[in-house]
């Protein structure tokens, strides 16, 4: 049987032929790579931490066995990015710039490998704009910033269909090994990156590949599989954390054409979808082989998942699907390098980078987290108006986003020489990332020898703390309100000290 070497003739290039010059597709990768991070890491110091970032801080800080004993009751879908932040914060701390800094590194290193991969199956051209477009879509551009798993899990499902295709070209096992482990470490690092499975075999099928290849793919994918069944029923048992979903308006058209690649930026999304639809009508004019793996890489995820949530329950939301914004930026670079004038593929990849600067810039305010998390604010508020040994409350009830006490677990120094009150267990004892802590109407005897205390409550309202603090004859302060909490002190007065 004649060995494989193409991915079917009109189909893929000869990949031989297209790392003819590696140092040329390297220099660029690199160039381009190092352009991707830059643009992320820019002004990732500025967003206050939110509740799922605080999560990733919480989870680094464990030990190992405390880690991995945490993971088995509550975030296994993270499991293997809570390891790497964990090495990671021990190297180079927990401010927002370091923590945010792996995202877009990692941005960098998928922008990089997308200029490799497209380049082996449509030429450097199209591989160049690919990773630009990739780093400056707002999904990528938002994750970049984020110090969660979604740009890594991104980064390594570009590298493992890149370990796909080289696989395919040779018939050497180690090639399948490589990109057996590479799918393996991606889902580890985000659960729904198994999904890209799928779009592998479509991929393969759609090309027409040999029963060789073919058979070889199984074996990987069932390998895969394997390895990843731990991590794979655990989730399914610890489905409830994300029952919050059946309360959203996850499903809808914003959140299918806009969201998961374009984030909030409808501008972007127009352009987007505009680009798209010529090049679906204009298809016979398109290279076949990158058409499909984009398209195939985009849509089947989201269909999946779709199918998953209607069938089985909540799964969806828009930005568990930022590792498939890679097919996106193939299927723009598409689109956009139709045109044999490169100054008109660059004025349409201009036009994308200048719609997307509102969105970028409000992704890099103060409060520009889960609309307007403010955890940076009450942390720099206590931590320049108490005094040491002055006590503390911060409401850990309601909405977890919300809830001030997040401001505790992600600037716990702003806080050192304060008295935490509520405070009865850590998280790792509830399972959660909820401490166990006195509630307001319980707190009494805690309240015995302390003399000033700071209460902060999310939205404007202090009504439950008053409740219990005056007529104990306690004192209220000025309040403070931050971007959607409200800092009150009480002092008793002297003749009830």
């Amino acid at each position: 049987m004649r060995a494989v070497s193409v991915l079917i003739e009109g189909t893929y290039q000869n990949v031989a032929r297209s790392f003819a010059t590696p140092w040329l597709v390297s220099r660029w990768a690199i160039v381009v790579g190092i352009l991707a991070s830059v643009i992320s890491i820019l002004g990732s110091w500025i967003p206050s931490y939110w509740s799922d970032e605080v999560a990733t801080l919480r989870a680094s800080r464990l030990s190992w066995p405390e880690l991995f004993a945490f993971v088995g009751h509550k975030d296994a879908v993270h499991t293997g990015y809570y390891s790497v932040m964990k090495l990671w914060v021990g190297v180079f701390g927990e401010s927002e710039l370091s923590t945010r800094s792996l995202s877009a590194l990692a941005v960098g290193a998928g922008a990089a490998g997308l200029v490799v991969l497209v380049r082996s199956i449509g030429g450097l051209r199209i591989g160049i704009v690919a990773g630009i477009i990739f780093a400056i879509l707002p999904r990528t551009t938002y994750m970049g910033i984020e110090a969660r798993s979604f740009a890594l899990s991104a980064a390594v499902a570009v590298w493992a269909t890149l370990m796909l295709l080289l696989a395919a070209r040779r018939r050497s096992w180690p090639w399948w090994i490589v990109y057996t482990l590479t799918v393996v470490a991606g889902t580890y690092l985000f659960l729904y990156s198994v999904l890209l499975l799928a779009v592998h075999a479509l991929v393969l099928l759609l090309s027409h590949h040999t029963r060789g290849v073919l058979v070889r793919w199984v074996i990987a994918a069932v390998a895969a599989v394997a390895a990843c069944l731990p991590i794979l029923v655990v989730s399914v048992q610890q489905k409830e954390q994300i029952a919050w979903l059946s309360d959203q308006p996850v499903v809808n058209a914003w959140t299918i054409l806009v969201e998961p690649a374009f984030d909030s930026s409808w501008p972007v999304a127009a352009i987007a979808w505009i680009a798209v639809v010529i090049l679906v009508v204009r298809r016979r004019s398109v290279p076949a082989g990158p058409f499909r793996l984009a398209a195939a890489w985009v849509v089947v995820p989201l269909v999946l998942l779709f199918v998953a949530d209607v069938a089985i329950g909540p799964l969806y939301t828009a930005r568990y699907l930022s590792f498939t914004v890679p097919g996106m930026a193939i299927l723009l670079a598409l689109a956009f390098t139709r045109t044999p004038r490169n100054s008109v593929t660059w004025l349409l990849v201009g036009a994308v980078a200048v719609a997307g600067v509102p969105t970028y810039l409000a992704q890099r305010g103060p409060v520009a987290k889960n609309g307007g998390s403010d955890l940076a604010q009450i942390a720099d508020y206590i931590h320049s108006h108490a005094s040491p040994g002055d006590a503390i409350y911060l409401q850990d009830s309601g909405s977890v986003t919300l809830r001030p006490r997040q401001a505790l677990y992600a600037y716990p120094h702003q806080f050192a020489g304060v008295i935490d009150i509520a405070f009865i267990a850590p998280f790792t004892v509830t399972g959660t990332f909820s401490d166990t802590t006195t509630a307001w109407e319980d707190m009494g005897p805690e309240l015995a020898g302390v003399d000033r205390i700071w209460v902060v409550m999310a939205g404007t309202s202090v009504t439950d703390a008053e409740t219990v603090l005056l007529p104990l004859g306690y004192v209220e302060g000025p309040p403070h309100e931050t971007n959607r909490s409200v800092i009150a002190v009480y002092e008793r007065e002297p003749g009830q000290r």
